[in-house]
């Protein structure tokens, strides 16, 4: 089974005919049929609800992942659920439509994977991607010892592994602090290029 991704894709800024936009993608989402696939967004189904895939187009291309459905959405944000990895080409998609008209716009997407095997923040302008900044599961195990000393005093470097006798707090410790620190770490490095 693949490892499922949580991408949030928010508005930061956005003119009156860029939410015109936004708004319209959010009407093409609704009107996909009942899964809400979003590769619906690229393909056609016929009359007997068959995608109809344009010649190269390819779901992990235009969505970033072999799947992804919409959780949650409204006139300013987006939650996705999507396997294995970030829609990131889906969300560029969705900034360069509403750049056409809104040379100004500015979208942020967080990810994380469920493990967490990594996480991410991805800023997007009229132009696509503007930053990307993502850390893996190793990095992001030494960024929460960093930031919580005492759970990090129950690893044991040399094995790789919690010290002996010490399992069962560490993992309790950890998950009471993991996803506060990593949606710090996300927060600390949205970043744009200008």
């Amino acid at each position: 089974m693949a490892n499922n991704v949580n991408n949030s894709l928010a508005v930061v800024q956005i003119s009156e005919e860029g939410q015109k936009v936004w708004d319209s993608i959010i009407a093409r989402i609704e009107a996909l049929p009942d899964n809400k696939h979003l590769t619906g967004l690229f393909y056609e189904a016929d009359s007997d609800g068959f995608w109809i895939v344009p010649e190269g187009v390819y779901a992990g291309d235009a969505v970033g992942a072999k799947w992804a459905f919409p959780n949650d959405y409204d006139e300013c944000y987006m939650n996705i659920e999507s396997a294995w990895g970030p829609v990131i080409p889906l969300a560029e998609y969705v900034a360069e439509e509403i750049g056409k008209v809104d040379p100004d716009v500015k979208l942020v997407m967080t990810y994380e994977d469920e493990m967490p095997n990594f996480i991410g923040v991805t800023t997007f302008t009229a132009d696509g991607i503007d930053t990307d900044n993502s850390i893996d599961a190793d990095d992001l195990q030494q960024y929460l010892f960093e930031q919580h000393p005492d759970i990090g005093e129950m690893w044991d470097e040399d094995e790789c592994d919690w010290k002996e006798g010490k399992e069962d707090d560490a993992w309790d410790a950890m998950s009471d602090v993991q996803w506060d620190v990593y949606n710090e770490w996300q927060e600390a490095h949205t970043e744009w290029s200008a």
